[in-house]
């Protein structure tokens, strides 16, 4: 069986890493009638540590994975690595994660790099386009507060405008990553959520791991999935709950910033307000039934995989760190 050729951007971020391991370790993965599978890697340092551990990582299948330096500001070199994956046997699939820009910056880059990928997806005739973006914070474009939300909602409606002329796309949704509590920049995320969200506000939460899980799904059975999204969370939780999971689970309270310094950055910083206002406006939008095939997207991720529940991905930090 011909191997399938997959470009992943993002390789060495939490999702790719998710996904190139997923795709490796599926429960399909070593049958016979499966077909297999070529990572081509891009990132913009093949030599950092990150291309590193991803290889020492995927150390099984590191035969699999091409690591290509390429960086998506410069779309001649990304460009090149099509022609380069399409000479040796096409590219059968691309999975595009762009980074997230930064709190209050513009999304003009980000909305940029994905209209390119998309457009060579669609000019070297990709069998299948995965494109990860985020559960939106309502169903119209002004519900987005921040410029990457925008940047991500203006580059779904250029899948599936592209769509119409022969691309396969599948866009996923990921909700809040739960990684992000992690270390001190989710202490930070702690604090700031629990000042400025209302008590009743709850997140649509998201271990990156199943981001992988179901992404590879989607490539692994493109045709089931081809224009269709797929929104991944594990449920959804108020700082309160995630706190108390936290406690139950971990033995103690949640690392969080003191109160007094997250109001400050909520003070200061739009990018931060702006964050806690579309948490805020998808909570709104939920509970009034404004987005209502967000349920039936997220029932066709759970036909990939479980998602587990962030009290789940407790248990599993603490079982790897033990």
């Amino acid at each position: 069986m011909p191997t399938r050729n997959i470009i992943v951007t993002g390789a060495t971020g939490r999702q790719g890493r998710a996904f190139i391991h997923a795709l490796f370790n599926s429960p399909t993965a070593t049958s016979s009638d499966v077909p297999n599978y070529h990572i081509w890697a891009v990132t913009r340092n093949p030599t950092s540590p990150a291309a590193s551990s991803l290889l020492q990582d995927e150390q099984s299948h590191a035969q699999d994975i091409t690591i290509v330096q390429g960086n998506v500001n410069n779309a001649a070199r990304i460009k090149e690595i099509f022609n380069q994956i399409s000479a040796e046997g096409g590219i059968f699939g691309a999975f595009i994660v762009l980074a997230y820009p930064g709190l209050g910056n513009k999304g003009d880059e980000e909305k940029r790099q994905g209209k390119m990928l998309v457009d060579l997806a669609l000019e070297f005739k990709v069998d299948a386009l995965v494109y990860s973006s985020t559960i939106p914070p309502g169903p119209d474009m002004d519900d987005a507060y921040e410029a990457s939300h925008r940047s991500k909602r203006e580059i779904e409606l250029y899948c599936k405008g592209l769509g119409e002329r022969g691309l396969n796309w599948t866009i996923v949704r990921p909700g809040f990553f739960m990684e992000n509590f992690e270390g001190f920049m989710g202490s930070l995320a702690v604090g700031i959520l629990s000042q400025g969200l209302r008590k009743e506000t709850d997140i649509t939460l998201v271990a990156s791991e199943d981001i992988g899980k179901v992404a590879a799904g989607v490539f692994q059975n493109h045709g089931r999935f081809a224009h269709k999204i797929l929104s991944i969370t594990g449920g959804s939780l108020s700082m309160t709950e995630i706190k108390a999971a936290y406690k139950e689970v971990m033995g103690k309270q949640m690392p969080s910033v003191p109160s007094i310094l997250a109001w400050l950055i909520l003070k200061l910083s739009a990018g931060a307000r702006n964050v806690v206002k579309q948490i805020e406006r998808n909570y709104d939008v939920r509970v009034s039934g404004g987005y209502p095939t967000l349920e039936e997207e997220v029932e066709a991720a759970k036909t990939i995989c479980e998602l587990q529940s962030f009290r789940t991905w407790l248990l599993k930090r603490k079982e790897h760190h033990s």
